[in-house]
């Protein structure tokens, strides 16, 4: 098996147009082999209401920087970073992850262990030259799309 691949992967509307958006990620980013990052993609796939939250935040909230979380990793499902803040170690960081359904919960209540490792995915994220600083604080959320898109200003 090929060293582990990032924990998180940075998601924008023109990647979203691609069928398999994650296997060029990787290629590029992490530089796996095409049929490697073909069968590591399955780790960053968008299930359910997935895809139409992470599409209807990034085109309501241009300010927002959103990455996709290593399902295997326990870590949720995306890190949204609020960019409108020019310093580093001031911007905003939600770990969240999605439940079809449920009320927002602040803390992570309700995840059960997918936000086990969200803190791996914010210095994955804090691996990024200018995104968020090593000790950036995060807040961790769980809910609907509908109150999670409330919940970031992008109702």
């Amino acid at each position: 098996m090929p060293r582990e691949p990032p924990i998180v992967l940075p998601v924008s509307l023109p990647l979203l147009r691609h069928a398999n958006p994650w296997a060029l990620l990787l290629a590029k980013e992490a530089g796996y082999s095409s049929a490697v990052a073909a069968l590591l993609s399955e780790r960053y796939a968008l299930k359910s209401d997935e895809k139409p939250f992470v599409k209807e935040l990034l085109g309501r909230k241009r300010n927002l920087w959103v990455f996709r979380c290593d399902q295997r990793r326990f870590a949720g499902d995306f890190v949204v970073v609020n960019m409108a803040e020019p310093r580093l170690t001031r911007r905003a960081v939600v770990v969240l992850d999605l439940k079809m359904g449920a009320p927002l919960v602040i803390g992570g209540g309700g995840a059960g262990m997918q936000l086990t490792h969200a803190q791996d995915a914010v210095h994955g994220v804090a691996s990024r030259p200018g995104v968020i600083s090593p000790d950036a604080p995060y807040v961790l959320a769980t809910g609907d799309k509908s109150v999670m898109l409330a919940y970031l200003g992008a109702d």
